[in-house]
């Protein structure tokens, strides 16, 4: 079932690379999901992001550097989509400030200490080993968003493992249609805690749950 969803996410990102009016509605889609990222892990313009499942057009990517400043570099397992998702960022004369590799994200290959925030798109599959080697790997203090699908859409879509979804450091997005919530982990040396449940992206204080090696 997640590659249903990864070929119709990609149908939908190809008509985007084509014509500015779709790119614009899936801009305006992620708007506001965006934002209450942003809020929720406090990115700013001194961060290097990287965002694993980039896909054809890489909307969060893209809206996360031009809302922050913040250095971004995309990644996929998926070489066309590479090629293409390079297409769009030149299009938009971001060449300069945001890098687009073939690369996957379970990869021990994938260097991660350069990244104070790793983006996982819903789409990453499987999820749950992409998530446990990247926080094997990451440097602590690095933060994880994670995107989660709303509950009746779980089956459709390769998912954290249950106890990692208990992480009470998140924000919900009651009006996108596909996607839940985004989880917030911080890598940590050895303890591992819950924090508190984001009621509001004005919450500066959340640290996020913390995850070990």
């Amino acid at each position: 079932m997640p590659q249903l969803i990864t070929k119709f996410t990609q149908k939908i990102e190809y008509w985007a690379l084509h014509s500015k009016i779709i790119y614009w509605l899936g801009s305006q889609y992620y708007q506001n999901i965006i934002q209450n990222e942003i809020s929720l892990a406090n990115i700013t313009n001194n961060d290097h992001i990287l965002c694993i499942g980039g896909g054809i057009c890489p909307f969060s990517g893209i809206l996360l550097h031009q809302a922050t400043g913040a250095k971004v570099t995309v990644i996929d397992n998926n070489k066309n989509c590479v090629s293409k998702a390079g297409q769009v960022i030149r299009n938009l004369g971001l060449y300069e400030q945001m890098h687009v590799y073939w690369q996957d994200g379970g990869s021990s290959a994938l260097l991660l200490s350069e990244y104070t925030v790793i983006h996982f798109a819903m789409q990453v599959c499987p999820m749950d080993y992409v998530f446990s080697k990247v926080k094997k790997h990451a440097k602590p203090g690095t933060k994880l968003l994670v995107r989660l699908p709303k509950k009746y859409l779980g089956s459709m879509y390769s998912c954290l493992p249950e106890p990692l979804q208990t992480c009470r450091t998140f924000i919900s997005h009651k009006k996108a249609g596909n996607i839940g919530k985004t989880m917030l982990y911080i890598k940590q040396e050895q303890s591992y805690e819950k924090e508190e449940v984001i009621n509001s992206i004005d919450d500066s204080a959340v640290t996020g749950c913390a995850v070990t090696a």
